[in-house]
């Protein structure tokens, strides 16, 4: 099958979240489901978001909403709508976006592919792993967003595990154009769930150092999370108030233009809980270097291979407060080599992180 055999075939996307609702599963959702429409395809979206339950007309995409909430009844809810939507046609396939929404294809006997991220399939009981397993045996395909993550599923699941296909995401939709060269001190930027595996902290204190260094700086910090009053706190306590934002919530909007505007991105990444939680790739890290960003990211879990080192952005021991520090030392004191790496970074994700690709991989190996 190639990619232009989907057009005017039906295939049907499983999410665990869509639009509007922000998150890393609604990005990655809302890009395949729109690389396949693009390929041709008639695509249906199955999700639950806050605005539902609803059947709306979004982008390329038809979404089927069952609406939010935790109900025993959620898995019924989906079947039936799945049955109501198979009396118009049988899908091509159906791309689990996660292996817990994989599990209604295989309930329903379709054919379908799957992916696997990160921390989602390193948790849970006996029962759990037993159904991943069985999400994995029964697929056409599973998918790793990472060769960290294709690995680190293999070891989980044993040698039963069919091998993953492995395929880097896309970009979101906040992805910039760059706004080219700004007045005033360089603007550091971090988005993401402020949560211990990004290690924002970490990021505070480099700050301080950088400071006293009597380097210039400006440093906005995007997202919500269980750290965000600590960090807020790590502000204050360190008198960095005056130059770093921690914004909380962000609009689309400003983070597109901050995105646009940053010139070093920092998401030095760590794994906690003894390895079980990781970053299976980074979105946020490849928006960043869209933008034409050097970036500073960590070197456990999946992000790491989305960079270069030395070439499009730097690699530290996010555990390490000295590696981070020297790390943006280097690149706050030396202009060219920041603007280098941030334009080598933007043509290497213009190349390499693209939803088309992604899907490209996937309908190739189904073609085999």
């Amino acid at each position: 099958m190639k990619r232009e055999a989907l057009s005017g075939r039906r295939v049907w996307v499983m999410a665990k979240g869509y639009l509007p609702d922000e998150g890393g599963m609604q990005t990655y959702a809302h890009g395949v489901a729109e690389a396949y429409a693009a390929a041709g395809a008639h695509v249906t979206v199955f999700s639950q978001t806050s605005k539902g339950p609803r059947r709306e007309r979004i982008g390329s995409v038809t979404l089927v909403d069952i609406g939010a909430g935790k109900s025993p009844l959620v898995p019924f809810r989906f079947l039936s709508a799945m049955r109501k939507e198979r009396a118009a046609g049988e899908p091509l396939f159906v791309h689990g976006t996660t292996w817990r929404t994989s599990l209604m294809p295989l309930l329903l006997g379709l054919p379908f592919v799957t992916t696997f991220h990160g921390r989602e399939f390193m948790y849970g009981t006996r029962l759990t792993l037993g159904l991943i397993r069985r999400v994995a045996g029964g697929a056409r395909a599973i998918v790793a967003v990472s060769h960290y993550s294709g690995a680190r599923l293999q070891k989980r699941l044993g040698p039963a595990c069919p091998r993953p296909l492995i395929a880097w995401n896309g970009l979101s939709a906040l992805a910039a154009v760059p706004a080219g060269p700004s007045e005033g001190a360089p603007l550091l930027f971090s988005l993401c769930r402020l949560e211990p595996r990004k290690n924002i902290a970490a990021c505070v204190r480099a700050c301080a150092a950088m400071r006293a260094a009597g380097l210039p700086f400006r440093y906005v910090i995007g997202g919500r999370g269980p750290e965000l009053d600590r960090i807020r706190e790590l502000v204050c306590e360190l008198a960095l108030d005056d130059q770093i934002e921690v914004a909380g919530f962000m609009a689309p909007e400003r983070a597109s233009a901050l995105y646009g505007q940053a010139r070093i991105f920092l998401h030095p990444q760590i794994e906690v809980d003894g390895g079980r939680d990781f970053e299976g790739f980074g979105i946020a890290i490849a928006d960043a270097m869209a933008a034409e960003t050097a970036v500073i990211v960590g070197s456990e879990g999946g992000a790491k291979e989305l960079v270069d080192e030395g070439v499009t952005g730097l690699i530290v021991d996010g555990r390490r407060d000295d590696q981070l520090e020297a790390a943006l030392h280097r690149l706050l004191s030396d202009e060219a080599l920041r603007d280098g790496m941030a334009k080598a970074a933007r043509s290497h994700a213009e190349a390499n992180f693209r939803w088309d690709r992604h899907i490209e991989t996937i309908v190739a190996h189904l073609s085999g």
